[in-house]
């Protein structure tokens, strides 16, 4: 089987504690055929700086010159990206090796699927696992109906196609400045079919700096 091209795509907006580590994360990827498109949201610190310094030419960084905000900054990430299908990296979280390879292998074989995710562990800033969990597995025998009033697909979990909708081309909604993952995930579950994949393939990071980005 031949696998596509895969664009990931990374907002940045100081991220510079955790930012080499989310970019490692995805250059180790077993699944080599890829695109990193890194968006940045104005940062103030050296986020951009440490990302520079990697010497990969699957490494596309774009600078803003204004504060967009995080949806925003997705939508314009989105028109620079070249594939049809698209992988989210939030810049603080890290993903498992195999977490690109398993979810487009996923997507190229069932064509109706437009959306997968994963489910997650949760870290700290020292990269400690903390004991939170949004998925149970009860939730697997009747996913469509749970996601509806419970979102328990991380934002960088989730592979998706951009042409699941017909032959326009799908954004972000810019009318939400936060759960705009959840708004694109529930658009999804309308138009196309959704996967979840019950396996902690990406390690979703918890601190105080996350919740201050919109």
């Amino acid at each position: 089987m031949k696998f596509k091209k895969i664009s990931v795509l990374m907002t940045v907006h100081n991220d510079e504690k955790y930012i080499k580590a989310s970019i490692t994360s995805i250059l180790k990827q077993s699944y080599k055929n890829l695109e990193l498109i890194i968006i940045d949201d104005f940062s103030t610190d050296d986020s951009i700086k440490i990302a520079k310094k990697f010497k990969d030419r699957r490494i596309k960084i774009y600078l803003l010159k204004n504060k967009l905000g995080r949806t925003r900054s997705l939508n314009y990430g989105l028109k620079k990206c070249k594939s049809n299908f698209i992988a989210i990296q939030d810049a603080d979280d890290i993903s498992l090796n195999h977490r690109i390879k398993k979810l487009s292998k996923i997507l190229t074989k069932k064509p109706d699927i437009g959306l997968i995710g994963t489910d997650c562990r949760f870290i700290n800033k020292y990269n400690n696992s903390l004991r939170k969990e949004i998925f149970k597995k009860k939730y697997l025998s009747n996913l469509n109906k749970v996601i509806k009033y419970k979102n328990f697909i991380a934002h960088s979990s989730i592979i998706f196609r951009r042409d699941a909708f017909g032959r326009k081309k799908i954004f972000y909604n810019e009318g939400y400045t936060y759960a705009q993952d959840y708004n694109l995930i529930l658009r999804f579950l309308k138009y196309s079919k959704i996967h979840f994949l019950n396996e902690k393939l990406v390690k979703v990071r918890q601190h105080s700096e996350s919740m201050s980005y919109d």
